[in-house]
């Protein structure tokens, strides 16, 4: 992956990082952490998870893959829930425009996460416009 992409991937999970951590000190201070908490508690990312797990380990490793890129991946899913789930709990009831910009940047967070993961796991399968 070149300097730019890897620039534009790890400042992208920074900002998101920060965003997700300003948002949750509020959310606590005002006392809305036990949202965050009943939704970190759900099982279904971690499902999902375990189900990425079992894949990446039954799945033959590709030539030109170190590992599974779906390790990786079963790491940055629950881990880009999380700091969502903390960066919701900012406001009690954000505008509409919020809510679109905080999901496009955690959404966004994952996919650089993926990325990060892909150009880690599988060099040679990453996609010309990141090289």
């Amino acid at each position: 992956m070149s300097a730019i992409a890897w620039t534009g991937c790890l400042g992208w999970i920074g900002i998101a990082l920060l965003t997700a951590v300003i948002r949750a000190r509020r959310g606590v201070i005002e006392g809305r952490a036990r949202r965050a908490a009943a939704r970190l508690k759900s099982p279904t990312v971690y499902l999902f998870s375990g189900y990425l797990v079992i894949a990446a380990l039954v799945t033959p490793v590709s030539p030109g893959e170190t590992v599974s890129p779906l390790l990786g991946l079963a790491i940055a899913l629950p881990l880009g829930y999380g700091l969502a789930t903390l960066s919701s709990i900012g406001a009690e009831s954000p505008r509409p425009h919020v809510r679109v910009a905080l999901a496009f940047l955690h959404g966004g967070a994952v996919l650089a996460a993926g990325a990060i993961v892909l150009a880690l796991a599988s060099p040679a399968f990453v996609p010309a416009l990141l090289r």
